[in-house]
């Protein structure tokens, strides 16, 4: 289990030096130049020039990269062009919405997802069947953002009863926190739901066609038992590992969700980033987002050797 582990920690830690590479040489590239952006109308050679001098991108590339990089790995993510504030301050401030915001999505899709994947592989000989997998398909093609906004025109505009948008910290007012985040964590959870019951209601078929089902059918089992003691766990196994896969999809949700709620989260800080030329930021952002996705899935990895004992046998 050490050596599995190891070897999942090695990957992370390589996973996420790419991924520093790639932040830092995706925004030098980009087109246009940060200091004209940060001069605005007041923009001349001269004060470009010495703009571009203050903010180091006069130096050579490998030597900016590796200026960051020492930074970086000392929790010194740079300072934003526009705002002039530490990035890790705005990082901090717009990574609480989203975590919040992704969590309770992640676990509201869970706990709808899990049971109704196994009933309806328990039931998939039900006359009821094939329309209810037809409308996992149909949610699957939905797209996010118009679920998020018929959710607004029908829990805002028409019922008046749940807020459009805004964001209230848990720390000013819990209940106006919680309103709050009812119709965006309803959207995230509605998109994620479909593909999550998709796989388990696949998995747990394979699952009752093994043979150590069919002996506990043969000894009489009840049905329910049967898939509370042997479908479940078995299946539990690889829908973890699915729902990791899938933490990807719920931060690119949540970036779309963001902004449809007005949530000032770090797909907003992001996105506003990307449209100022901030690039710290842009880099700060990329780089939080993808340490957050390495930390779960190794934490997918954990639990998974701890559920599997063929894992920790390795």
């Amino acid at each position: 289990m050490v050596k599995y582990l190891f070897g999942r920690v090695l990957g992370g830690v390589v996973t996420l030096f790419l991924v520093t590479a790639l932040a830092f040489f995706a925004t030098a590239f980009a087109p246009g130049n940060p200091a004209s952006v940060l001069l605005g109308n007041m923009a001349t050679p001269e004060r470009i020039e010495a703009i571009t001098r203050q903010l180091g991108l006069d130096q050579p590339l490998p030597v900016r990269y590796g200026i960051w990089l020492r930074e970086t790995l000392l929790g010194n993510l740079g300072t934003s062009n526009v705002s002039f504030k530490p990035v890790n301050d705005l990082l901090l401030a717009a990574a609480f919405p989203t975590v919040q915001l992704a969590l309770a999505s992640l676990v509201v899709a869970v706990v709808i997802a899990i049971p109704l994947g196994l009933i309806l592989a328990q039931n998939r000989n039900s006359w009821w069947s094939r329309p209810a997998s037809g409308l996992i398909t149909l949610g699957i093609s939905v797209p996010g953002f118009w679920v998020g906004l018929m959710l607004i025109v029908l829990f805002s505009v028409t019922l008046k009863i749940l807020p459009s948008g805004g964001y209230t910290p848990p720390s000013k007012d819990l209940w106006l926190n919680i309103r709050s985040l009812i119709l965006p964590v309803a959207t995230l959870a509605i998109y994620l739901i479909p593909s999550v019951v998709r796989f388990v209601r696949v998995t747990a078929i394979s699952v009752l066609r093994e043979d150590y089902v069919d002996t506990a059918r043969a000894k009489g089992t009840a049905p329910a038992a049967i898939l509370l003691r042997h479908v479940a766990p078995n299946t539990l196994v690889t829908t973890i590992t699915y729902i990791g896969l899938q933490l990807g999809v719920l931060i690119s949700g949540a970036v779309v969700v963001e902004l449809i709620f007005s949530i000032p989260g770090l797909g907003r800080l992001g996105l506003n980033a990307v449209l100022n030329r901030d690039y710290p930021v842009v880099q700060g952002v990329v780089l939080l987002a993808a340490t957050g996705y390495v930390a779960v899935n190794l934490l997918i990895d954990l639990a998974y050797a701890l559920i599997d004992p063929r894992v920790r046998a390795r």
